[in-house]
């Protein structure tokens, strides 16, 4: 008798999908640099962080790719702009990033470290110091895109209205020496400054617009007149007196105090002396 032995074998065969990670969804945030002022002598970090939304995801979803790119722009020219402005920056070269053209691309530990669901936070924009741009808010958005799924990150930095002292007035202190002021006299004092914006300066007297005798106001006090590129101040008031100084451009300026003495021949012998205040507040 012959017999026939037939093995009956089979498999199936899974769908290439269900092995497959069509990426996953991302919460990203702008985590610094969300003010800039031109005054300031330090450059400003922009920092993002990035996290995967879901918990739990396959491991094989490392090996999606993370594209970053600037929607309607490049890596290779991240400014953040308004309308009319530009506020220059410059891309920070870290571990977790790198550059491909005009995207980049999350290096495979930092998509490691969000399939693990970590948080990935690196130093992404430097942005320059000095740059006296109008005030206002100056930005662009990022598309990042895990495989199939694509999340929109707005980036935004407000440039403050700032002014700063240039030159010899760096240190915010100068004497006016008046002389003997006997007959009278007048002396001027020079300021120099970059600014942004339109600026109020206010004034502010301790002998509220008098020189006063170095050994007291029983000894003599001599009321004087005062003016600040042209514009007259009352220094009489306890809280001194404001002018506006318009916006005229972003170079350095020139603004000038003067300070004219009447003639005093009835006075004490002495020093007599005054300090003024002026503090700027740009807007």
């Amino acid at each position: 008798m012959t017999r026939y032995l037939l093995a009956l074998l089979g498999f199936l065969v899974w769908p290439a999908t269900a092995w497959a990670c069509d990426g996953y969804d991302l919460a990203a945030v702008q985590t610094t640099a969300f003010s800039y002022n031109a005054a300031d002598p330090t450059a400003s970090t922009l920092e993002l962080e990035l996290r995967a939304v879901e918990s739990g995801l396959e491991r094989r979803c490392r090996n999606v790719s993370v594209e970053i790119e600037i929607i309607g722009g490049t890596a290779r020219d991240p400014d953040l702009v308004t309308i009319a402005d530009r506020l220059s920056t410059e891309w920070i070269r870290t571990q977790p990033v790198r550059r491909n053209g005009d995207v980049w691309r999350l290096r495979r530990s930092a998509r490691t470290d969000l399939v693990n669901g970590e948080t990935v936070s690196f130093a992404f924009y430097l942005i320059e110091a000095g740059q006296f741009l109008p005030p206002g808010e100056y930005q662009h958005s990022l598309r990042i895109t895990v495989g199939d799924r694509v999340t929109t990150l707005p980036l935004s930095v407000t440039v403050q209205p700032t002014m700063r002292f240039e030159g010899e007035s760096t240190e915010g202190t100068q004497v006016l020496d008046l002389g003997d002021i006997t007959n009278g006299a007048r002396a001027s004092s020079d300021f120099f400054y970059r600014t942004n914006s339109a600026m109020a300066i206010t004034l502010v007297s301790d002998n509220r617009g008098a020189l006063q005798h170095e050994a007291g106001p029983a000894f003599g006090r001599i009321e004087y007149t005062a003016s600040i590129s042209g514009q007259t101040v009352d220094l009489s008031r306890a809280e001194g007196d404001t002018v506006e100084f318009a916006f005229s451009g972003t170079g350095i300026q020139t603004g000038r105090l003067e300070v004219e003495v009447p003639p005093s021949p009835f006075q004490y012998a002495g020093r007599y002396r005054d300090v003024i205040t002026m503090s700027f507040i740009p807007y």
